[in-house]
């Protein structure tokens, strides 16, 4: 068995060495019409799957092949949309979406003249991959144990987190196998929202650790997905409140009242692979604190394929999920925010019902319905929303039907106002968690927080809870005070008792029942509290997004033929002289100079002293396009792309189409907008290929070119001096906020005038990090930076301008 070594470690924890295996490659083997593992490494797993009789159903296949309908064995594999009979590629399907069917594609007849297809003779495949199955197991029971034995003495409770998948399933039998039965325990973290064939298996393995003396529990949260999907709203991408409600935080209250100590120290052995996704693949088989705050996680198959696991799962007679024989390849929650397109179909063919079936699609596609703007559309415009997957790039209430909107804030010249409509509880409990608070009289509230004084003022009227901060400034301090005291009152305006800010408290100082709010007057004002998305998971799901007066202007700047790479590189050669001698159209110099405009390169057709840098390096420069791109993000329409298109994730022409809809543009205006996209990024390889702002897949129609898709992906090569310029326009964007940190930079969801290169550019933490160092040891009069133990400081030279920085260049 071939071995490699890699890193093992966390955030917080000692840096150690483990052994990671290669794992096999296959070959199709017709004898069995299964595979053989062989020693080869697989570098690449296709995953293969076992493609069972109801599979073959669903997709339509009995219209065209003779089979029995019987489940004891799988007839055939699937590698993604390939079908694999007997080791000869014999149908593939294509495409696929919640209500539109895969398309049928055969390559050729599995069997002649029609006759029955041949089981896959499991028994004997599993007999002849015997020799490499046994090493490969024992090796990973070992490392089990072993990882038992090293941190035995650290963790106060082990315990499976059972999900009831295949993955899961493998994973706890090889930990019964190789740890004392009462050494752990088994946990399933019940969403509510599970496949009814998981809760099958959930019963099947309740049964099993009861016959074998293993603790088994079950975790759920108190509000009913029912309640959660309304009150919130459908959850999306970037908006998981479903996980954190209905899963995580269950969990941990679960193991704290088992532990008996808010403080427990847990290991949880989960059934996660790397090859199940791409950000599966950058995990670690042992983690600190990465999925939840103080605990260990450990992967014990994380190298494992799927060739493997069904392997084992087949040798060792293990339970399955009945999900698997439907082709769906995942068990999970009924409708996910997360799931791919194409995989919609089996789950929604699976487990159709009634719209009053929660244990069904039907059941929460439907709230997804009604409680965005498609219940305004005609009946064929809500299937293609659904289709699409508009809902999963939601950010914020901008998509809901109806938003309940009961926080505002207003800058009023050195006093900052904020707002609340009807109290969900009491703010008093909350700002408990900022710092020393005291109430001098009845309006009047002093809180000393970060050895500064802040006075704010309260007042009710007519069940509005109006509170004015006074004479709050623009220093570091200031400016984080703000940003928490709007955390707060965000919180006490929406908070449901949802218990994740509960469980985030280390210390256990904060107690949710029943919707009720109450915090220990010890609370060490951590602010681990604060650490969800917005500050609030339902304040987040229902505030709109705050738009700057910069930002008020149409997102159609530049019609629909965009800006040509060509047209900015021919200005750049001639500038000035480029207006009286060009054979461009009308409208394509409209398009270029408003462009050029918004980059900062020409004023009223006049070149800036930013614009002649700018010449200087010439239009095929990459640094000259990505400082051009520092200026545009804080225009209109730049800036909504920058804001909407999330990195790595791909959007069809239709997707945009819909997440253009809250800005109230015509639809030819929406046309325009793709259109613009779709030219600036086609004919311009270095905002697309290089600095990864837009990528697109074209297709010629014609005369036209069609927009198939889009994505964005990070800059390859930043450059730091880049990276400095687009930090000092942050600065001056924010009203001159020189001072701040890595973490403030990292966290774009933050209401904020200014964009972090961050947001621009998709960077990495650790790539900000070296860039800033670099900076900080380079241009010490510009930048000064301090990463140490729990130092995370930037701070800029507020007698430096963002034009200052083009001297370096």
């Amino acid at each position: 068995m071939q071995i490699l070594k890699r890193c093992l470690f966390g955030r917080k924890h000692k840096e150690t060495e483990r052994e990671y295996k290669t794992m096999y490659s296959y070959e199709w083997d017709t004898q069995t019409g299964g595979y053989l593992l062989n020693s080869t490494p697989l570098l690449f797993s296709k995953e293969p799957r076992p493609v069972y009789y109801q599979e073959l159903d669903i997709l339509g296949f009995d219209k065209y092949w003779n089979y029995e309908k019987n489940d004891a064995y799988p007839y055939m594999w699937a590698e993604a949309n390939n079908y694999i009979y007997r080791g000869r590629l014999v149908a593939k399907t294509k495409g696929g979406s919640l209500y539109t069917a895969p398309e049928l594609l055969f390559v050729e007849d599995p069997e002649p003249d029609n006759l029955p297809l041949r089981f896959v003779d499991i028994p004997l495949m599993v007999e002849k991959n015997r020799e490499f199955m046994e090493p490969f197991v024992k090796e990973t029971i070992k490392k089990i144990y072993n990882t038992y034995r090293e941190y035995k003495n650290k963790v106060d409770v082990f315990y499976v987190a059972f999900s009831g998948g295949k993955d899961s399933v493998v994973a706890l039998d090889l930990v019964q196998r190789a740890l004392p039965h009462n050494a752990f325990k088994v946990l399933f973290g019940d969403t509510g929202m599970e496949f009814p064939d998981t809760y099958d298996v959930i019963d099947k393995i309740k049964h099993y650790c009861e016959d074998e003396n293993i603790q088994f529990y079950r975790s759920y949260s108190e509000f009913e997905p029912s309640l959660t999907w309304n009150v919130i709203g459908p959850p999306a991408q970037k908006m998981r409140w479903c996980c954190s409600i209905h899963k995580t935080a269950p969990q941990i209250l679960l193991l704290r009242k088992i532990t008996n100590n808010p403080h427990f120290k847990g290991m949880a052995m989960m059934g996660v692979r790397a090859d199940e996704s791409v950000t599966r693949k950058k995990y670690y088989e042992l983690n600190f604190g990465t999925k939840h705050q103080g605990q260990y996680d450990y992967y014990p198959i994380l190298n494992w394929n799927s060739a493997e696991l069904f392997l084992y799962i087949y040798q060792k007679d293990l339970i399955f999920n009945e999900t698997y024989k439907k082709g769906n390849s995942r068990a999970g929650c009924l409708v996910c925010p997360m799931e791919a397109t194409k995989n919609t179909w089996f789950k929604n063919q699976s487990y159709f019902g009634s719209e009053d079936d929660i244990h069904s699609t039907t059941f929460y596609n439907d709230i997804i319905v009604k409680k965005t703007f498609a219940h305004e559309l005609s009946c064929q415009k809500q299937n293609e929303f659904m289709n699409i997957g508009v809902w999963k790039s939601r950010h914020n209430g901008s998509k809901l039907s109806n938003p309940n909107i009961k926080y505002y804030e207003e800058r009023q010249g050195n006093n900052f106002v904020i707002t609340v409509d009807n109290m969900s509880v009491d703010w008093k409990e909350w700002i408990k968690t900022l710092g020393k608070v005291y109430y001098p009289s009845e309006n009047l509230i002093i809180i000393v927080c970060d050895e500064k004084e802040y006075k704010i003022t309260h007042f009710i009227e007519q069940q509005k809870d109006i509170f004015t901060i006074l004479n709050i400034g623009n220093s570091q301090k200031e400016i984080y005070f703000l940003s928490w005291i709007k955390v707060i009152l965000k919180k006490s305006a929406y908070c449901i008792g949802c218990h994740v800010c509960e469980v985030n408290c280390p210390h256990g100082f904060i107690h949710m029942k029943n919707g009720n709010i109450s915090i220990d007057n010890r609370c060490v004002k951590c602010k681990k509290c604060y650490k969800v998305n917005g500050g609030c998971l339902v304040a987040s799901s229902h505030l709109l997004p705050k738009e700057t007066n910069k930002m008020n202007g149409s997102i159609d700047q530049y019609k629909n033929m965009g800006i040509r790479f060509s047209w900015v590189k021919e200005y750049l050669t001639k500038t000035d002289d480029f207006w009286d001698n060009n054979t461009l159209g009308s409208q394509m110099i409209t398009s270029l100079s408003a462009f050029l405009r918004h980059a900062g390169v020409s004023e009223k057709k006049k070149i800036t002293e930013f614009g002649k840098k700018i010449a200087h390096m010439g239009g095929d420069s990459e640094i000259a396009w990505a400082l051009m791109i520092c200026n545009a993000v804080y225009t209109p329409q730049f800036n909504w792309w920058i804001k909407n298109i999330d990195i790595d994730n791909v959007y069809i022409y239709a997707e945009l189409n819909e997440m253009l809809e809250e800005k109230s543009l015509t639809s030819n205006s929406k046309k325009n907008v793709i259109s613009a996209f779709k030219n600036i990024f086609n004919s311009n390889p270095i905002l697309s290929h290089e600095l990864g702002i837009g990528i697109v897949t074209v297709e010629t129609k014609g005369k036209n070119t069609v927009l198939i898709d889009v994505k964005r992906l990070s800059w390859k090569k930043p450059n730091a001096k880049v990276i400095l310029y687009s930090l000092y326009k942050f600065a001056e964007e924010c009203g001159g906020y020189y001072q701040f940190t890595l973490t403030r930079l990292m966290d774009y969801d933050i209401e904020s005038d200014g964009i972090s290169p961050v947001e621009i550019f998709g960077l990495k933490k650790d790539t900000m990090q070296r860039l800033i160092n670099g900076l900080a040891f380079n241009h010490p009069d510009f930048i000064k930076a301090e990463f140490t133990l729990d130092l995370d400081i930037i701070s800029l030279n507020p007698e430096k301008k963002s034009e200052d920085v083009l001297s370096l260049f």
